[in-house]
C-alpha cells in the first residue's frame, strides 16, 4: 500500500500501548496488509524496549502519590465501618479491596509510564528534526558566505579593469620571439590584475614570479603563479602596499615559492607609458 500512516512517530505510540479507538483499528488494519509497516512496528517496538532499559528510575509524582494515599484512606475507613462483619467475607472483602487498590494503582504506573515513553520519543525526534534543520541551515549559510565572496572578489577586479585610473601595461618576452606576453591592470588605489599567454611550462621546482617595479627601490613581488596546459597563467589582486607607483611589471622564474628579490631571468617586461 502507498498510503502510510503519518507522523512517523505513531508507531513509536502504537508500540507504547497508547494508540486508541479509531486510530489504533486504522492502524492495525493497515499494518496486517502491509510489510514495510510491520517492519516499522518492530522497530518501534525496539526503540520502546531500549528506551525502557535506559530509562533512569524516577519516583511518581506527587499528584499520583496523592491519589494512590487517598484510596488507602477510603479502603482503610471502609473497613473500619465493616468490622462487625463475618470474619470470612470480612477476609475476602479485605483481599478483594487490596486487589482493586492494587489494579487501580498498578494502570496509575503504566499510564504514567506510557505517557512518559510517548513524550520520550516525541522530544527525541522533535530535537533529531532541530539538528537537521539547524545543519542545513548552517550549510545554506556557509554558501551563501562563499558566494558573497566570490561576487565581491568579482566586483573588486572588475572595477580594477573598468577604472579611468587603471594603467594598462603589456608586457612581452624579453627573447627575440615575443609569443609568450602578459597584460597588467594596475590601479595604485585599488590593485592589480594581471593576465598571461603562451607562457612555457615550469617544473615544479620552479615557478613564475610577477614583480612591481616602482619609479624609486627595489622591485615588489606581486605574488607567484603557475600556467594551464596552454600556457595561460594569472595574479588578481595580489597584497601590495597601497598607493605605490609602478613604472615597469616583469616576469621571472624563480625557484618554487618565490623569492624576495628577482633571481631568475626575465620572461616578460613592460615599462608603464
Amino acid at each position: 500500500m502507498s498510503d502510510h500512516p503519518q507522523p512517523a512517530e505513531i508507531f513509536d505510540e502504537y508500540a507504547l500501548g497508547a494508540l486508541e479507538g479509531e486510530e489504533l483499528r486504522a492502524l492495525e488494519q493497515h499494518v496486517k496488509d502491509c510489510p514495510e509497516c510491520q517492519g516499522e512496528v518492530q522497530k518501534a517496538r525496539a526503540r520502546v524496549a531500549l528506551l525502557a532499559l535506559s530509562a533512569p528510575r524516577t519516583a511518581p509524582s506527587s499528584a499520583v502519590k496523592e491519589r494512590l494515599m487517598s484510596r488507602v484512606a477510603a479502603e482503610r475507613a471502609g473497613s473500619a465501618q465493616d468490622r462487625s462483619r463475618a470474619s470470612a467475607p470480612a477476609a475476602a472483602q479485605k483481599r478483594g479491596s487490596f486487589w482493586n487498590w492494587g489494579i487501580a494503582a498498578l494502570a496509575a504506573i503504566v499510564a504514567l509510564a506510557i505517557a512518559t515513553g510517548v513524550l520520550a520519543l516525541r522530544n527525541h525526534h522533535l530535537h533529531t528534526r532541530i539538528q537537521s534543520l539547524e545543519s542545513q541551515q548552517t550549510q545554506q549559510a556557509a554558501h551563501e558566505e562563499r558566494q558573497a565572496a566570490k561576487m565581491a572578489r568579482a566586483e573588486a577586479i572588475l572595477d580594477v579593469l573598468t577604472s579611468p585610473n587603471t594603467l594598462k601595461v603589456s608586457l612581452i618576452s624579453a627573447q627575440a620571439h615575443p609569443v609568450p606576453q602578459g597584460k597588467a591592470f594596475y590601479n595604485p588605489a585599488k590593485g592589480l590584475v594581471f593576465y598571461a599567454a603562451n607562457l612555457p611550462h615550469l617544473p615544479s621546482s620552479q615557478t613564475y614570479q610577477l614583480w612591481l617595479v616602482p619609479e624609486q627601490g627595489n622591485p615588489v613581488s606581486a605574488g607567484i603563479f603557475a600556467t594551464d596546459s596552454r600556457g595561460n597563467g594569472e595574479v588578481l589582486l595580489p597584497p601590495l602596499p597601497p598607493g605605490i607607483a609602478a613604472k615597469a611589471f616583469a616576469v621571472t622564474v624563480e625557484p618554487a615559492g618565490g623569492k624576495p628579490q628577482p633571481t631568475g631571468a626575465k620572461v616578460l617586461i613592460g615599462a608603464v607609458s
